[in-house]
């Protein structure tokens, strides 16, 4: 969503060397796993961060933690991302108290082993991974807008090879076919990619880069609190996966590069381009899942 009369920040116009010094950046999903890693590198850059937390003990107690390991303060902003209307709330109260946002990484996810709902009625593995996030970055559009040069680093996955026929329009929550858990998590994947390629395509030319990126099989508390079938199948791979800290190094790389140029390679993996299924890649597809998640998210009337 951009406002009439956005215009790029002269002080961070295209051509200014990149740097996070004093610059804002959130992190979604931050209070563990590959969320917590990346907020404590990017502590050591200057920047100042923003985490998200779903459970605001948490988010203080990896708050200390960042602080006690870099020395940087961490906000805390609570949000809820099954929830749209704690979705607006956290980013109505980030606009009142911010003028600046140089990096956005959407990072919060989570994957359910029996098709459940939200509080607004959608399937919540694809509200949670993929209408949450969106609406957070449409809502803070404006402000990227200003602040650019500027970024969007979507967490995706490999996974979105699941989604063997692409974005389900007639289908998006899952209602009238079988509930296949990887399927649901892989389709709500590929909407991450498309997410980013789609903000690129509409806000490139405005200073506005975005990413989605594989961080690897990475051992994180995705599918703790979830069904027994879940956590089996999240920790199969066991000492093979990847640690946290692995994992967000190319998130980390995305968000501190100074000569960074994604051109159309906006699916990464260890730090370069890596392939992708031809429905990531699919630029109708991209923005028929804007226009989607723009009426199931009412973002027009945020």
């Amino acid at each position: 969503m951009r406002l009439d009369g956005a215009s790029v920040s002269p002080h961070y116009a295209p051509g200014v060397a990149w740097t996070l010094t004093d610059r804002s950046v959130i992190i979604t999903g931050a209070t563990s796993g590959i969320g917590k890693a990346v907020a404590m590198h990017l502590g050591t850059t200057g920047a100042r961060l923003t985490i998200t937390a779903r459970d605001e003990d948490k988010g203080r107690a990896v708050a200390k933690e960042i602080a006690t390991r870099t020395g940087s303060d961490a906000e805390i902003l609570p949000v809820d991302f099954t929830d749209l209307g704690s979705v607006r709330q956290a980013a109505q109260s980030y606009l009142e108290t911010h003028d600046d946002l140089a990096v956005l990484i959407n990072n919060a996810g989570t994957v359910v082993g029996k098709r459940s709902t939200t509080i607004d009625g959608h399937e919540k593995t694809f509200a949670t991974n993929h209408l949450g996030p969106f609406l957070f970055t449409s809502l803070l559009t404006d402000l990227l807008i200003s602040s650019a040069p500027a970024r969007v680093i979507n967490t995706s996955s490999v996974a979105h090879t699941y989604a063997k026929e692409g974005i389900l329009f007639d289908d998006l929550g899952f209602n009238d076919r079988r509930y296949r858990f990887m399927e649901v998590y892989g389709h709500s994947k590929l909407a991450n990619i498309l997410h980013a390629s789609e903000l690129n395509a509409r806000y490139g030319d405005d200073g506005v880069t975005a990413a989605a990126v594989h961080p690897g099989v990475v051992r994180t508390g995705l599918g703790s609190g979830n069904s027994r079938i879940v956590r089996l199948a999240t920790r199969v791979g066991g000492r093979w996966m990847r640690s946290p800290d692995d994992g967000a190094d190319t998130i980390v790389w995305l968000a501190t590069e100074p000569d960074l140029d994604i051109g159309d390679g906006f699916y990464f993996e260890d730090r370069t381009v890596s392939r992708s299924t031809r429905h990531a890649r699919d630029a109708d597809q991209a923005r028929r899942l804007w226009e989607a998640s723009e009426h199931l998210t009412a973002v027009s009337d945020s």
